[in-house]
């Protein structure tokens, strides 16, 4: 049974938020001199060739869909559709001039190099899946007429993560006893005043009608 929670609860149960900061930050340390910043869904290609959302070069980490797949003890897992978008322009390193195609390549390999490294990939936290195998993440180039005008060349790399264990499991709580009487059924005595939960009830009564 689902109980009430006020804003101010939903907000800090939320873990997609933590996991997204997590994201930024570590991609922060380990691609110094680019910026990082998160956006909070889809993105508009006009937003980041007008520098509105990132500077270059920079890379704004978005989700563009969450699925939520109910597992069989009842509880779910958020699955998100992640979303790096990475703005670059030709720019002067190491004393030499570098095309946009080139640095924005150059970010996006490491990017994906960055969601398949085993140490790395869960971004620090529990909960977090590896990025799924299939689709595999993945590093493409977006382009528009007006980011050829302006300079900017713009990529995205993609990848599905799933955070697990999110609701309540038809099993959480207190371990009932199991007593067997004479006639050799089983009685379940639950703690605290508990009962058995009204979903497994419901499973039970289905495999007695079956």
């Amino acid at each position: 049974m689902i109980e009430p929670k006020t804003l101010a609860e939903l907000l800090a149960a939320d873990p997609l938020a933590a996991v997204q900061s997590a994201i930024v930050a570590r991609l922060k340390a380990l691609l110094p001199g680019v910026a990082i910043v998160s956006h909070p869904g889809k993105i508009d290609i006009s937003e980041v060739v007008a520098k509105s959302v990132v500077a270059s070069p920079g890379i704004a980490v978005g989700w563009s869909r969450i699925r939520a797949p109910r597992l069989v003890d009842g509880s779910f897992a958020a699955t998100v559709e992640w979303s790096a978008y990475v703005v670059v322009e030709d720019m002067a390193i190491g004393g030499r001039r570098k095309g946009r195609e080139e640095v924005g390549l150059a970010i996006g390999r490491r990017l994906v190099e960055i969601v398949e490294d085993a140490d790395e990939q869960t971004w620090g936290l529990g909960l977090l899946l590896p990025p799924a195998a299939d689709p595999p993440p993945e590093l493409k180039p977006l382009f528009t007429v007006k980011d050829a005008t302006q300079g900017a060349a713009y990529y995205a790399v993609t990848w599905t993560q799933t955070i697990v264990d999110q609701g309540r499991s038809l099993f959480a709580g207190q371990t009932p006893t199991a007593t067997s009487s004479e006639t050799g059924a089983i009685d379940l005595t639950w703690p605290d005043g508990e009962t058995m939960p009204p979903e497994v009830l419901a499973m039970i009564a289905q495999a007695e009608e079956a």
